[in-house]
């Protein structure tokens, strides 16, 4: 029987729970060291990551729409969608005239995989609670009111309160 570090090691990567977390981590530890090695200018940093995140989300949630919310599928939808708006605008600036700057293209990546990560996050209750219909807690039985606020106190806070104590017998 193979133990669950084989089976994750040797299995399919997307399958794996804590694979696309890693990899996401240690892409976003290179291109923080990326960013202190070239003094690229931090406004065009923040325009391609947040461009990313913006066009992850609606890749990675996409994608987890139409493959009924594999893991796997919503981290490839969110990078994915990421590289390739990157590429794009790349080889749109190039036919413009400008430099091929692959570090746009690597923060834009970057971005499609922190919207991977938040999705992921945000989508993971979901996913555990579609099999059940209910929580398991008995249903509450409301009993009809015997103290009513227009006849007795007027506050329907204390009627409430009142029909509370004599439902429990106090």
């Amino acid at each position: 029987m193979k133990s669950k570090i084989t089976r994750s090691i040797i299995g399919h990567p997307l399958k794996s729970p804590m694979i696309l977390p890693r990899i996401s981590l240690l892409l976003l530890l290179f291109l923080t060291y990326h960013i202190n090695s070239h003094a690229q200018q931090v406004e065009n940093v923040a325009k391609h990551l947040g461009a990313g995140v913006a066009i992850g989300a609606v890749g990675g949630y996409a994608a987890h729409k139409i493959f009924n919310g594999q893991r796997g599928w919503t981290w490839a939808g969110a990078v994915g969608s990421s590289l390739a708006a990157g590429l794009a605008k790349e080889t749109y600036d190039v036919s413009r005239g400008a430099q091929w700057e692959t570090e746009d293209v690597l923060f834009t990546a970057l971005g499609g995989a922190i919207s991977g990560l938040a999705l992921d996050l945000l989508l993971k209750n979901r996913r555990r609670g579609r099999g059940r219909k209910n929580c398991g807690c008995p249903p509450i039985a409301f009993k009809p009111l015997q103290v009513y606020p227009s006849k007795d106190s007027g506050s329907i806070t204390a009627a409430i309160q009142a029909n509370h104590i004599l439902g429990a017998g106090l």
